[in-house]
């Protein structure tokens, strides 16, 4: 729970570093200064803050028309959206796995309670066979 707790300030932290370096590009484009290189910009995206990119580059109107960049905030959108369905998809797989491991030793009786309550062993011992000849 930690981890979570950690994880969701980072990217709150980050989330907002992105949308004012955006806003100071804006503020550096209005005022005709260095403008912060776009690989800036989407290097903070990449590290987590592509919701304050995307938010900053539609309150801001900022960086909306040039489309190779545009392009590269929407690809690093998809993958972090992939990335994050994957992670949740395996730790919900691993939510839904046994605990507890059934140890199998070769000739053991498993005792099994049936439908109606009584108890049946059942046997791990694979079944005897006709001998394979030749």
């Amino acid at each position: 729970m930690l981890f979570v707790a950690v994880f969701l300030f980072y990217l709150l932290y980050m989330n907002l570093i992105t949308y004012r370096a955006f806003a100071a590009d804006k503020q550096f484009a209005i005022n005709k200064e260095q403008r912060t290189p776009e690989a800036t910009l989407l290097s903070y995206a990449r590290r987590g803050g592509w919701i304050g990119a995307k938010l900053a580059q539609r309150r801001l109107r900022h960086k909306s028309y040039k489309q190779p960049f545009g392009h590269r905030l929407n690809v690093i959108g998809m993958v972090q959206a992939s990335c994050l369905v994957t992670i949740s998809f395996v730790f919900s797989v691993m939510m839904l796995a046994p605990t507890e491991r059934v140890q199998s030793t070769a000739g053991a009786a498993v005792p099994t309670v049936q439908p109606d309550g009584a108890l049946l062993t059942i046997s791990l011992r694979p079944p005897a066979g006709r001998p394979s000849g030749s």
